[in-house]
């Protein structure tokens, strides 16, 4: 149906909700857009239900909001029973903190009406804190997604690749077709305080593994809330910790869409690289580094882990795209 859904994910979220749900209240849009608000309640223990439901109802606004559980802990199901439950399309995934300015649903349902081979679309925000900015917040602003995800508007499907989940449109028609083939996506998102990731990356490329575009329009803009607990060296050293993970887990979806193989002897060449200098280098640099060297150092040995020892887990993730990348194509 001819329209937009918003899509909000939530786990314990009764004190960021308000705020959020004030931006989406606020949205100027023309009287013939149909919308609504999903919003999802994935196992929350405080008061995220009725917060959400009094909100909504104090901000007076006429979209309809439909509060639903998800039962089973994880962004990517809460995500996929949103999906579910929406009544249009088009498709906004809004997180928790996020504030949308008041053009950006309107705006992101003329981009999708306007090229139907879109298949997510992603703009760009700033970050607000609830304590004081940290110094060192600019430097790895890149890994709380905060960050303009290309240099202009528009086409990024063969530059970056991928939108981040946080403000992305998707449709919903293409979900159902990649359903329809096998699609399962091999990362689940985050599950409570974990800090897995990379279902956003994911779902981009197989988009693009079925020909769809990515594209950003910096007219999208948000405003992504800090909380103090996230504001620390420790947390961005776990988040590139999890990343690394994620990136290994989508090889299989990156060698397809270059048309590149690799072999268990790839595997072990490329571990082999540089030996036996590197490593000394790298163990010299944890031990006396900085943090971005030693950051630096802790990938090389992730990296060198996976290869040398997760060839099979590779070779079964592939199969699995593969599988149903094949009876798309047929």
């Amino acid at each position: 149906m001819n329209g937009i859904s918003i899509i909000l994910c939530c786990y314990n979220s009764e004190k960021r909700l308000p705020v959020t749900l004030k931006h989406i209240a606020d949205q100027k849009v023309v009287d013939t857009l149909n919308w609504e608000v999903v919003v999802v309640n994935n196992n929350s223990s405080d008061h995220t239900v009725a917060v959400a439901k009094n909100t909504w109802i104090a901000l007076g606004s006429p979209a309809p909001l439909i509060v639903v559980d998800e039962k089973q802990p994880g962004l990517s199901f809460a995500r996929e029973k949103g999906i579910s439950q929406a009544k249009y399309d088009i498709l906004l995934w809004c997180d928790d903190d996020n504030w949308l300015c008041e053009a950006y649903m309107e705006t992101a349902f003329s981009i999708m009406q306007d090229d139907q081979q879109i298949g997510a679309l992603g703009g760009w925000c700033e970050a607000a804190f609830e304590t004081d900015k940290p110094k060192w917040f600019d430097t790895y602003a890149k890994y709380f997604a905060v960050s303009k995800q290309g240099r202009k508007s528009g086409d990024i499907t063969e530059k970056k690749g991928c939108v981040y989940g946080a403000g992305m449109v998707i449709r919903k028609s293409h979900h159902s077709d990649l359903k329809g083939v096998g699609y399962d996506n091999l990362l689940k998102g985050r599950v409570g305080k974990s800090l897995s990731s990379g279902e956003d990356t994911e779902y981009c490329y197989a988009l693009r593994l079925i020909g769809k575009k990515i594209w950003f329009d910096e007219r999208l803009f948000f405003t992504h809330f800090m909380t103090e607990g996230r504001l620390s060296l420790a947390y961005v050293s776990r988040m590139r910790k999890a990343m690394t993970y994620s990136n290994f887990i989508l090889w299989p979806y990156l060698d397809l869409l270059e048309g590149k193989k690799q072999s268990k002897n790839d595997f072990i060449k490329a571990a082999l690289k540089g030996m036996p200098l590197k490593p000394i280098k790298k163990i010299a640099a944890l031990l006396m580094g900085t943090m971005e060297q030693k950051e630096s150092a802790k990938k090389y040995f992730r990296h060198l882990n996976y290869r040398l020892f997760y060839f099979a887990t590779y070779r079964r993730n592939l199969q699995r795209v593969k599988s149903w990348r094949s009876k798309f194509s047929s």
